[in-house]
């Protein structure tokens, strides 16, 4: 069992403090392990971080000149230096404290609001930004940087930087990209580390280390750069921007720094959708790519029979059952009664009915894209784009025919989403599949062909910079919005949807229960070790169970390896049940049954540890993973040989008690 501290947050206002100037006033923000002071003048512009210390290594981070924050507002580029401090206020809900900042920008009728949050008994303070348009004229946003201060983790070019969701080792200067919603700053000499965290969404994350002279900055992507900020602020209206945090730490080894107490805060603190869910499936299947679109009314029962022999949780019909993306009409003939009977059938066999559908994507002769072309996301020469393939067929007949891409940014948001309600409501599914691009492709490498150009039609942005932000927070926002409507449900965001392959972040998991990370279809054993790998190369930062990963078939010759590989992870599996010996449904009945009481017992489905014990997989090595949790002293261990030429191996348990 880990031992965690308990703490007690401390919040002073004081005068003259630490020897500053006698003007100057102080907030400090502490635990045990976290401190942060602010310092500010009534009398004079500038609030900062005045002081940033790591008290369990005694060790001041902070570095004078700090900006605390940064966002230009109609050019005019407004930090921490140049506002002044209004008031603060201070709050407790359980353990958690949340510090509010209000400050005036120094021309325009313009308030920044800054919110840090600290947990009693977790080194970690979260931030987030907002700015309220108190003018009569529109304010344009960019530049955002939600955390700006200069700040050394002992040293400033002695240190590490685990990258890629701790997967990649480099140095300073670092700037991260999308691939970077929490990236570890770590010396490896005094053993004192700093995971710098990014809510933001997909491509817009932006995290800089130093390319500034002792500058660490998170935030978003400049004006610049190929996929920026940009939020025009109406009078009266209010923008906040998503989170940031960061997490210190002391440890002998970088690894652990991801483990323990950043584990916690990950699955307690985040708002983890999946993790709110009462009963979540555990063994899930999905027609592709084995039944393809082919698909229709009789195969999906007859597999539903033999799925629900195997213990099956979660039955998600994929792409096929509809005749044109948009409309999303059940295909008369595959489904002559509708969509609802296959449901209500899966339903009544003790499964979740599950439903692919596009956010996005809509075919070219679809009713909607007929009647509503102003709706459509546009090229730089004003014609309808397809973002997600950039395949621009005028008709046909398959799934992917003649893709174009709404804008969420405009009125095809409310048509998707009482399609969307309409499909949980009246037809009684509890999982929705939401797949393809919206803005950015997973597969065309073209900053070209991103966002929208076009900003008639009623679309909520006047240029295609300020397009990303917007579809980005109506996506977020239609899910958020359905998941209050419908607190059982199931949703998926996938990578496609998301902007780039194998993406994932805690923008996504924060607002869908799943993100759809990638397909391998290699047969085993290649799939599953392939799988391992994914896991390997996200769970650190995400946790595993929020990410499904294909194709691996169930009634593939070898399906225990396969199984019991997806049990590490999510298990999600492809196939055609029809095809199941009786033996084999006994055998995913027999081991769905037990991986489910184990879970209800001890929610190890929640954890998952690798520490520095465990190699990424290889058909050569050992990997493996310890699912464990911690503070019920129960979990579920994994290892795997492969072909390695040891036939025997020990390995280390740290999360474990010692006899």
């Amino acid at each position: 069992m880990m031992n965690y501290l308990k703490a007690a947050l401390i919040f002073v206002l004081s005068f003259a403090a630490l020897g500053v100037l006698a003007q100057t006033d102080s907030i400090v923000l502490k635990n045990k392990t976290v401190a942060r002071i602010f310092y500010f003048d009534k009398q004079a512009p500038g609030f900062y971080t005045g002081s940033y210390r790591n008290l369990v290594a005694g060790v001041e981070y902070a570095r004078p000149g700090t900006e605390e924050f940064g966002i230009e507002i109609n050019g005019k580029e407004l930090t921490g230096k140049n506002c002044a401090y209004l008031r603060h206020e201070i709050n407790r809900s359980g353990d958690q404290q949340t510090l509010n900042v209000v400050l005036n920008a120094p021309a325009g009728d313009i308030q920044i609001v800054l919110q840090y949050i600290m947990y009693d008994s977790i080194p970690l303070i979260r931030k987030r930004l907002q700015v309220i348009n108190h003018g009569s004229s529109e304010a344009a946003l960019t530049n955002l940087d939600v955390e700006r201060l200069q700040f050394q983790v002992v040293y400033t070019y002695m240190n590490e930087v685990y990258a890629n969701y701790g997967t990649h080792l480099t140095r300073v200067p670092y700037k991260g990209d999308y691939n970077d919603a929490a990236v570890l700053l770590f010396n490896p000499i005094e053993k004192q580390g700093v995971i710098f965290g990014n809510e933001a969404p997909s491509v817009l994350k932006r995290t800089e280390l130093y390319t500034k002279p002792d500058q660490v900055a998170v935030g978003m992507g400049l004006i610049d750069e190929p996929f920026p900020f940009k939020k025009a602020l109406s009078p009266g209206e209010t923008f906040t921007s998503p989170r940031t945090f960061m997490y210190f730490s002391s440890s002998d080894k970088w690894e652990y720094i991801f483990e323990g107490k950043f584990q916690d805060f990950i699955r307690e603190k985040l708002s983890v959708k999946l993790f709110q869910q009462k009963d979540p499936p555990y063994f899930i299947y999905d027609t592709w790519p084995a039944l393809s679109d082919t698909i229709n009314e009789r195969t999906i029962k007859e597999c539903a029979d033999h799925l629900q022999q195997a213990g099956c949780d979660l039955f998600i019909i994929d792409v096929g059952w509809y005749r044109r993306a948009g409309d999303f009409d059940a295909d008369p003939k595959k489904f002559p009664n509708g969509i609802k009977p296959v449901a209500q059938y899966i339903n009544s066999k003790g499964m979740r009915a599950g439903l692919w559908v596009t956010v996005g994507s809509v075919h070219n002769k679809s009713n909607v894209a007929q009647q509503h072309p102003e709706w459509l996301v546009k090229d730089k020469e004003g014609r309808p784009d397809n973002l997600h393939d950039g395949n621009m067929q005028e008709d046909g007949d398959q799934w992917s025919s003649a893709l174009r891409t709404m804008s969420l940014g405009s009125g095809y948001y409310d048509h998707i989403h009482q399609i969307l309600r309409s499909l949980v409501k009246d037809s009684g599914f509890s999982y929705l599949k939401l797949d393809l691009s919206i803005a950015n492709s997973a597969y065309i490498q073209n900053y070209d062909r991103t966002g929208d150009y076009d900003s008639s039609g009623g679309k909520l942005y006047k240029d295609r910079a300020a397009s990303y932000w917007v579809i980005y927070e109506r996506a977020m926002n239609l899910m958020d919005t359905l998941k209050a409507e419908f607190s059982d449900l199931l949703l998926d965001c996938t990578f496609e949807v998301w902007g780039r392959y194998n993406l994932v972040d805690y923008a996504l998991i924060e607002h869908a229960d799943y993100d759809w990370l990638t397909n391998f279809d290699y047969p085993p054993p290649f799939g599953p070790i392939s799988i391992r790998q994914m896991n390997y190369d996200r769970s650190r930062v995400v946790p595993a169970n929020v990410l499904l990963i294909g194709n691996q078939f169930m009634n593939a010759p070898n399906h225990r390896y396969v199984y019991f590989s997806m049990a590490s992870g999510a298990t999600v599996m492809v196939g055609d049940p029809r095809k199941l010996s009786a033996a084999d449904k006994l055998f995913y009945r027999k081991w769905n049954a037990w991986f489910k009481s184990m879970d209800k017992k001890y929610q190890f489905t929640r954890f998952r540890q690798t520490y520095d014990i465990f190699d990424r997989a290889t058909n050569e090595n050992w990997d493996g993973c310890f699912r464990f949790n911690p503070e019920k002293e129960e979990g579920v261990l994994f290892f795997y040989r492969n072909d390695s030429g040891d036939s025997v191996r020990v390995f280390k348990i740290p999360c474990v008690l010692p006899t």
